[in-house]
């Protein structure tokens, strides 16, 4: 029984770690993720890899071919782009109703709070990219738990993990940091003036900021991480309204 039960916690620790490193980029779009070596890296039997490989294929993290072996899944521009349009959407009507809800002091100053630690943070000489992600999730987390959805929150945070390595990717590539938490400012600033008709333009810019950053990347030095697609043009025509 115990055998049993150590077998879980060592398979749920192993998942975590690979998940976690896939979500930020330790482990790249397209790498090869050798079964013989992870087994010896965590020492771990081949029966308990494969139930880790099963689950984070169930995820979309990675990609099992028989015969041919494991690797971190491209990203799918196509899924990133209808994963931002939820978003505007979702979130647009979320912050509104937000506003609507007239907030208090305590979570206007729990917004201001967060947005001053991401300022904090990206003054340091060498900023980490995974703990401007996580202040960045807690900011967006706020609104979403003072209308009590914060089960979908989580939901949307499973549902998103090509977006999530897009994001970390966007961190990375451009360090464009200051720009994001600029964003950050405007939409609060925004919920606090209650100027309910920039809304929807504001959350169109910031949750597309990260295609718009990369740029011309996506197709050059970053090419290898993205599966293809025909519809890039048709999404940046879609999108263009934001930026005029």
């Amino acid at each position: 029984m115990n055998d049993k039960k150590n077998t879980a916690e060592s398979s749920n620790d192993i998942f975590a770690t690979l998940r976690n490193e896939l979500l930020t980029l330790v482990i790249r779009p397209g790498d090869s993720i050798p079964e013989s070596g992870i087994c010896d890296r965590f020492g771990a039997s081949r029966p308990t890899i494969r139930t880790v490989f099963q689950r984070l294929s169930d995820l979309g993290l990675i990609e099992i071919v028989p015969y041919r072996g494991v690797s971190a899944t491209l990203l799918n521009l196509d899924y990133i782009y209808e994963m931002i349009l939820m978003r505007i959407n979702l979130e647009t009507r979320l912050v509104l109703d937000f506003i609507d809800s007239d907030p208090d002091s305590f979570i206007l100053e729990e917004i201001d709070h967060t947005i001053r630690k991401q300022k904090i943070l990206i003054g340091q000489e060498k900023i980490d990219g995974t703990a401007f992600f996580n202040f960045d999730s807690e900011l967006h987390r706020i609104w979403f738990s003072h209308l009590k959805c914060s089960g979908l929150w989580d939901l949307i945070q499973q549902q998103e993990v090509q977006y999530t390595r897009f994001r970390m990717l966007d961190f990375v590539a451009t360090l464009k940091y200051e720009e994001i938490v600029s964003d950050h400012d405007e939409i609060f600033d925004a919920i606090k003036k209650r100027k309910r008709d920039s809304i929807e333009a504001l959350f169109g810019r910031h949750l597309n900021g990260g295609v718009r950053r990369m740029g011309d990347k996506i197709r050059t030095e970053y090419a290898r991480y993205f599966s293809s697609t025909d519809n890039i043009e048709y999404w940046q025509n879609y999108n263009a309204r934001y930026f005029k």
